[in-house]
């Protein structure tokens, strides 16, 4: 049992909203995705081969699939995914201006070591 909360962003495929697990009260990120009844188009594919991806990586500065639901009444598809309250580094120079260098040091070393775990199994990431 979950509930939708607030629109968080827009990602390539769908609306990205916070979301509470409503027997343990956890957060995640919900990505949901809206699709006719007998689409299986070319984004159809690319979604199904980012779940299978997603559900194989297991790394600490990759976010962490959950989990995913179809509600066949609505067509739409639910991706679930470890809730990041910092939100992104543009979110945090939003909030708070220019970052300062070790702050940067920090994320960089954090992309960079994601980015080559990924390429270790053999992934590019393409955003």
């Amino acid at each position: 049992r979950w509930q939708r909360g607030t629109l968080v962003g827009s990602g390539s495929y769908g609306k990205v909203y916070l979301g509470m697990n409503l027997d343990t009260a956890e957060l995640f990120v919900v990505k949901q995705v809206a699709f006719m009844a007998r689409e299986k188009g070319e984004e159809v594919v690319q979604l199904e081969q980012e779940i299978a991806l997603l559900a194989h990586l297991e790394h600490v500065n990759i976010v962490k699939y959950l989990g995913t639901e179809l509600n066949a009444v609505t067509n739409e598809l639910s991706i679930f995914l470890e809730y990041m309250p910092g939100g992104s580094i543009a979110d945090l120079v939003q909030k708070f201006g220019e970052l300062d260098e070790l702050v940067i040091r920090k994320y960089t070393r954090e992309v960079l070591e994601g980015l080559a775990y990924l390429h270790r199994k053999g992934i590019i990431h393409r955003d």
